[in-house]
C-alpha cells in the first residue's frame, strides 16, 4: 500500500516536473522572441541625443551666446499605478498645481514633461523625493547670453526646445542647431538610464559657431549712450547703428529699449522687435544728403553757385515753405549747410523727377538693404508717375519717403567711401564645430552710385554742416567729423498729416573726414521736451565716434599697443 502512494507521489511530481519544462520549453523556445521583446521594450530607452547649439562670437572672439547643460523631469503615464496619489506627491515637490499634474498624468502617452529648466542636484533631489515608478530625469541644453541685453535684438532669444525665435537665432537657426543623435541604452524601474548598458549610440552633429562683425565693446558703448539718450530726452525708443564703410560690416547695431533673452519669459515682447531694421520714419533733413549728392554729381549745380531763399518763406503753388532761419542770398554749399529748406527746394527743380527717383533708388531708398536680419522692412519710394506736383520738392526734403536707421547707414556710407554701394551685414564667417572656416560672408564690391568727385564734394560739404552748420554738436576736438542733421515730424498715419508734437532727432555721420573708418546714425523717437536732431543726436554721436576712433585705434596697433589689448579692453 505504502508503495502505491510513493508510485503516486512519484508520477505526479514527474508530472509537476514535465508540466514545468513543458512551460519552461513554451516560454524559451516557441515564445522566448516575443517575450524577449516584451522585456526590451520595458527596459531599453530609446534617448534622443542633441547636439551643442553653435556658439555666437563677436568680431574678437569674445562670446555672445552659448548652451549649457539642463535638467527636467518628466513621466510615462502609462507606468504609474495610482495616478491621482502620484499628482498630489508631484504638486507638492515640484511646486505645481495640482490639476496641471493630473492631467499631464492622465494623458495617453509614454512622455509627458513635469518640470525643465533645473540644475543636476535640485533635479536629483527632487526625483528622490518623488520616488515613484515612471518618473524620471532627462539632460537638455538651455542657451545662455552672458552679457544678458547687450545686442539682444541682433541675437534674439530661443524657445524652451532650445530653438531659434527672434534676430540671428532665428535667421541662422539651421546652421546653428546642428542634427540630432539617438542612444539605446537600459533603464531601471525608476526610468533612471543605467551607465555601461549603452547598446548603440549615434552621436549628434554639433551646430556651427557664427563669427559676428559686430564688437562687443563698441557696442557697449553704443547702446550705454543709446540708454542714456533715452532716459535724458524720455524718448520713445533709440537706435544707433556703426558701420564700416568700405565693406558694410555692422560695427555695432542698438535698440533701447532692449530686453534680457535670459529671462524671456520677463520680456516685453515689443521690445524684442529691432527698431533700427524694422520701424520705418520719414527722414527728414537727412535726405538731403542724396539730393546734394546727385545735384553735384550731374554737374546741375556748383557748391558756389547762389541760390536766394526768400527770407525764410516761400510760396509754391498752394503749399508755403519755410526756414528755421530767414535767409537771403546763399551760395548752395551753405543751403546744405544750413540746411535751408527753400535752397533745396529750388535746388531739387533744376533735376528730371525721373533721375532724381534714380539716384534716390541707387543709394537703397524705397528697398530692403539686405541685411542678414529678420524682420527688415524694405522702405517706402513710389514711382515718378504717381507723384504730385510737390512730390519731388517733398522727397529732396525728407518727406513722402519712408527708411529705416540702416538705411541711413548705407547712405552715409556711399558718401564716404567715394561712391560705392555696399551691402549691410552682420555675420563674418561661419564655424565648424572643429573651429574650421565653412563660409565667409564678406560681399563683393558694390556698384559705383557717384562719382569720386562728387563724392569728394560731399565729404568736404558735410564736414563743413559739423564745423559751422546745423551739426556742431558733433564736432570734436579729437577726430574730424563730416555729417548731417535731421528733424522729421512724425506721420499722423490715422488722421492723415502730421502730428504736431512727435518727431524723430537723427544725427548721421562719419570720421575721419580724411580717411572715413566708420559710419555712425543715431535715431531718437519722440524725444522731449527738445526734439532737434542738431541738439538731440549729434551729442551722443560725438560721444561714441570719440570712444569707437580711441578704442579702435589702440586695437590697430597703430600707437605700438600689443593687439592683446583689444580682448581685454577695459569697458567704462
Amino acid at each position: 500500500m505504502l508503495d502505491v502512494k510513493i508510485l503516486r507521489l512519484r508520477f505526479f511530481l514527474f508530472l509537476l516536473l514535465a508540466l514545468i519544462l513543458g512551460k519552461l520549453v513554451y516560454l524559451q523556445l516557441i515564445k522566448g522572441d516575443q517575450f524577449y521583446q516584451i522585456a526590451l521594450k520595458q527596459q531599453e530607452r530609446y534617448l534622443i541625443v542633441r547636439g551643442e547649439r553653435g556658439k555666437i562670437f563677436d568680431s574678437c572672439g569674445r562670446v555672445f551666446a552659448m548652451d549649457r547643460n539642463i535638467y527636467s523631469i518628466f513621466a510615462d503615464p502609462s507606468r504609474v499605478s495610482d495616478k491621482k496619489a502620484a499628482a498630489i506627491k508631484i504638486a507638492a515637490v515640484l511646486d505645481m498645481d495640482f490639476k496641471l499634474v493630473s492631467e499631464r498624468l492622465n494623458k495617453d502617452r509614454m512622455f509627458v514633461w513635469l518640470k525643465r529648466g533645473l540644475e543636476h542636484d535640485k533635479a536629483r533631489e527632487y526625483l528622490k523625493e518623488i520616488d515613484l515608478s515612471g518618473i524620471g530625469i532627462k539632460v537638455e541644453r538651455k542657451r545662455v547670453y552672458p552679457h544678458d541685453a547687450l545686442a539682444s535684438q541682433v541675437l534674439g532669444a530661443v524657445d524652451i526646445d532650445n530653438r531659434g525665435i527672434s534676430g540671428l537665432e532665428f535667421h541662422y537657426n539651421d546652421m546653428l542647431e546642428g542634427t540630432e543623435g539617438y542612444r539605446l541604452t537600459l533603464g531601471d524601474g525608476k526610468n533612471l538610464t543605467l551607465n555601461g548598458f549603452t547598446t548603440t549610440y549615434m552621436p549628434p552633429k554639433n551646430g556651427n559657431t557664427l563669427v559676428l562683425t559686430i564688437d562687443q565693446v563698441l557696442q557697449h558703448y553704443a547702446q550705454e549712450e543709446a540708454r542714456q539718450v533715452y532716459e535724458k530726452y524720455k524718448a520713445k525708443r533709440v537706435s544707433i547703428v556703426i558701420m564700416d564703410p568700405h565693406n558694410g560690416e555692422i560695427l555695432s547695431l542698438v535698440n533701447i529699449p532692449a530686453f534680457n533673452p535670459n529671462r524671456i519669459t520677463d520680456a516685453d515682447l515689443s521690445n524684442m522687435r529691432n527698431f533700427a531694421i524694422s520701424d520705418l520714419f520719414e527722414p527728414g533733413s537727412v535726405l538731403k544728403v542724396i539730393t546734394a549728392a546727385a545735384l553735384l554729381d550731374q554737374g546741375l549745380l556748383r557748391l558756389e553757385d547762389k541760390i536766394y531763399c526768400e527770407n525764410g518763406i516761400y510760396k509754391m503753388g498752394r503749399r508755403i515753405l519755410h526756414d528755421y532761419h530767414a535767409y537771403g542770398d546763399l551760395d548752395f554749399k551753405s543751403v546744405i549747410v544750413y540746411s535751408s529748406n527753400i535752397g533745396v527746394a529750388k535746388s531739387v527743380m533744376k533735376m528730371d523727377k525721373y533721375e532724381f527717383h534714380e539716384y534716390l533708388r541707387l543709394f537703397g531708398v524705397g528697398e530692403p538693404t539686405g541685411v542678414d536680419l529678420p524682420g527688415e522692412s524694405g522702405g517706402i519710394l513710389r514711382e515718378p508717375g504717381d507723384w504730385s506736383d510737390y512730390s519731388q520738392v517733398s522727397i529732396a526734403m525728407g518727406q513722402e519717403v519712408a527708411v529705416n536707421c540702416l538705411h541711413l547707414g548705407k547712405i552715409m556710407s556711399i558718401i564716404a567711401n567715394g561712391g560705392y554701394s555696399v551691402e549691410p551685414h552682420i555675420v563674418k564667417e561661419v564655424r565648424d564645430e572643429n573651429g574650421f572656416k565653412v563660409k565667409s560672408m564678406t560681399p563683393s564690391k558694390g556698384e559705383r552710385v557717384l562719382s569720386l568727385e562728387a563724392a569728394n564734394k560731399m565729404q568736404l560739404l558735410l564736414q563743413e554742416v559739423v564745423e559751422s552748420g546745423t551739426g556742431r554738436h558733433a564736432k570734436s576736438s579729437l577726430y574730424s567729423i563730416a555729417g548731417k542733421t535731421g528733424t522729421a515730424q512724425k506721420a499722423n498715419l490715422k488722421d492723415g498729416g502730421y502730428h504736431k508734437n512727435r518727431y524723430v532727432a537723427t544725427f548721421m555721420g562719419f570720421l575721419p573726414v580724411e580717411d572715413p573708418k566708420i559710419v555712425i546714425v543715431v535715431t531718437v523717437d519722440e524725444p522731449q521736451p527738445i526734439h532737434l536732431g542738431g541738439v538731440v543726436s549729434a551729442p551722443a554721436f560725438k560721444n561714441i565716434a570719440e570712444k569707437a576712433m580711441l578704442y579702435l585705434t589702440v586695437s590697430e596697433n597703430k600707437r605700438g599697443v600689443s593687439n592683446a589689448v583689444k580682448q581685454s579692453f577695459v569697458w567704462n
